[in-house]
């Protein structure tokens, strides 16, 4: 009867034994995998970022274009302007500079 006894407590604290050694390898790979879930998710919040940075970056880098060109156009539109006003002056321009040679 007492080794019946020993043996059923040898049973349960191997039983035990094993429970906990199972728990132990389920935490484990629950953490591993959380590690990697985050890890995942770290990846993929990057590559977003990424690509709105470069959405944004184009975005930009077309109205900085669409700037330029309506400087340019506004700037050749001044060229123009100054030159037509100039134009009718340049013959007494011309005259005042030979007359102040002789």
């Amino acid at each position: 009867m007492i080794e019946d006894s020993i043996k059923a407590v040898r049973e349960a604290e191997a039983k035990a034994d094993q429970l906990i050694a199972d728990a132990k390898r389920q935490a484990d790979e629950i953490v591993a995998k959380a590690k990697a879930d985050a890890e995942q998710l770290k990846a993929d919040a990057a590559n977003e970022d990424s690509a709105r940075l470069a959405e944004a970056m184009e975005k930009a880098k077309e109205a900085g274009e669409k700037a330029l060109a309506a400087g340019e156009e506004r700037s050749a539109k001044i060229v123009e302007e100054l030159l037509a006003k100039a134009a009718p002056k340049t013959g007494s321009a011309v005259d005042a500079v030979i007359g102040g040679l002789f």
